[in-house]
């Protein structure tokens, strides 16, 4: 483990409401600079939080962060929408912003007049997505979701509660959405979006929202060339299929893979805390000290995956890690972010 934190990386993909000491301790423990992602487009307020606190920690700390900006919905089928969206962009990416993400509220949440719902190839974007690829910057897409959410059964054996009709809306976090799109519609979206736009670098989060079948994701990197993925939350999805398929598939789309993590991070008392119990409360050095280890532990836990052959243990079952070559882990962890995100590595040194 040693030898792996010395290895130069770069997380693609983390959520961070404030900068905290035991999250520059991380990095430079392990080596690593992370990318904070923004979205919740249809919540002003929290959007506003999120990209004051991201351009605020760039600024102070461009060697640990790097950030990635969104936009609203508000006034979306007025005549000036885009204009106003472009002007907000442009605003993120004068203050250091070098991506753009779409969240899975388009498609699954925001509506249009007919009351129904908006998907991401919409040409209501088309100008937003044109402005993103003239500006020279990277789309960051989560569309959809793993497609346990919309099955009786998810992954992992268990009865899945998020889109279906009567489920608990208090644990499904887009809001009242119960699967009325389904998620190959999400998909096909997606696709269509990603076909309209060749010359957009697009790095679908999440494995694409297909981790449970890298042979689907293969699909669509061979038809898209300027389409990309980040690995956050997709591990247990991986280690349910064939180790030699998997470790084959990284190894052919090593140019094409980027490594990210998805945490919510950070200590500020505010009503956006991970922890909503800490609302308005300081954090003891004790949780602090916990943090920090279970930060820690979830990335060590994807290094072995990824560097090593070793036994791993999840739920039910075991597998071996991918042991990647090192060419194509120095891709996936470093290079790939560099070049599919222009000026993600500044001030790293």
């Amino acid at each position: 483990m040693e030898e792996i934190e010395k290895f130069k990386k770069i997380d693609v993909h983390m959520h961070i409401s404030s900068d905290a000491t035991y999250l520059r301790e991380v990095m430079d423990e392990l080596n690593l600079k992370m990318n904070i992602m923004t979205n919740k487009g249809l919540q002003a307020d929290r959007l506003k939080f999120q990209v004051d606190g991201a351009i605020l920690m760039r600024k102070k700390l461009p060697r640990y962060y790097s950030w990635c900006t969104t936009f609203g919905f508000e006034g979306m089928y007025k005549p000036d929408w885009s204009e106003r969206v472009k002007d907000y962009l442009k605003y993120g990416f004068d203050n250091g912003a070098l991506a753009v993400k779409v969240w899975k509220e388009i498609g699954m949440q925001v509506k249009n007049p007919n009351g129904e719902f908006v998907q991401i190839d919409d040409p209501i974007f088309y100008p937003i997505l044109d402005y993103t690829k003239q500006e020279g910057k990277t789309l960051f897409t989560h569309i959809g979701d793993p497609v346990d959410n919309w099955l009786p059964v998810g992954s992992d054996g268990k009865p899945s509660f998020w889109y279906k009709e009567g489920a608990d809306i208090t644990i499904n976090r887009i809001g009242k959405f119960q699967g009325e799109v389904s998620w190959e519609n999400l998909m096909l979206a997606r696709d269509r979006m990603v076909a309209k736009h060749p010359d957009l670098k697009i790095i679908g989060c999440h494995f694409l929202s297909m981790p449970h079948d890298v042979d689907l994701v293969a699909q669509r990197l061979d038809r898209f060339p300027n389409l990309a993925l980040d690995t956050s939350l997709t591990v247990p999805y991986l280690m349910a299929q064939a180790r030699e398929k998997v470790r084959a598939f990284f190894i052919r789309y090593q140019d094409r893979i980027l490594y990210g993590l998805d945490e919510s991070a950070g200590m500020i008392p505010s009503k956006y805390l991970k922890d909503m119990s800490k609302v308005g409360q300081q954090w003891t050095k004790e949780e602090v000290v916990k943090e920090k280890e279970n930060l820690l532990q979830r990335y060590r836990n994807d290094f072995i995956y990824y560097f090593t052959d070793n036994e791993i243990k999840l739920r039910n079952y075991s597998v071996r890690g991918l042991g990647l070559p090192e060419e194509a882990l120095h891709k996936i962890f470093y290079s790939n972010a560099v070049n599919w995100v222009p000026g993600i590595d500044k001030d790293f040194a």
